[in-house]
């Protein structure tokens, strides 16, 4: 006992070093990258808005496929559509039809895979707009995009990892 009351304060000191060093290495590894990352993306998004003179925007997010896109959802003359963007912020395409509600292909991934997605977003796959879902098991990885338009299945990945 008389060993802990004499060398307290040392433990005391050690402690408060290494809560120090974990909140630092937070801070210098994993909260100023995606700081910096998600005001990197909110300049795209601006740049897009600004440059191709939409009213306003809901929906942007960067789309990584086989290529990088990104995907904004907004309104350009009063009228509501999604635009996709490449990697260097140059129009590619945009739709502006009716969209299936995403539930409607949660339910069918569901119904396919007996899993919940664990990601929903919008993307755009084999030059169509399409809803990426993703679900992260255990043991699977599994992508499955459906059409935007229409909900119709356009194609999957599906990994295993059983051994």
């Amino acid at each position: 006992m008389k060993f802990l009351r004499k060398h307290r304060f040392d433990f005391l000191m050690a402690f408060l070093v290494l809560v120090f060093i974990i909140v630092s290495f937070y801070m210098l590894w994993v909260h100023v990258p995606y700081s910096k990352h998600k005001n990197d993306l909110a300049k795209v998004q601006q740049e897009i808005i600004t440059e191709n003179k939409y009213d306003s925007a809901d929906y942007f997010n960067r789309y990584d496929g086989e290529k990088s896109y990104y995907i904004i959802h907004a309104k350009k003359e009063d009228k509501e559509q999604y635009a996709v963007f490449n990697d260097k912020h140059k129009f590619i395409k945009s739709y502006s039809g009716d969209i299936v509600d995403q539930q409607v292909c949660i339910d069918a991934f569901k119904e396919k895979y007996k899993k919940d997605p664990d990601v929903v977003e919008i993307g755009y796959e084999n030059e169509i707009f399409v809803y990426s879902l993703l679900y992260r098991g255990n043991n699977s990885l599994i992508y499955a995009f459906y059409g935007i338009d229409n909900g119709e299945f356009i194609k999957a990945y599906r990994i295993d990892n059983s051994r």
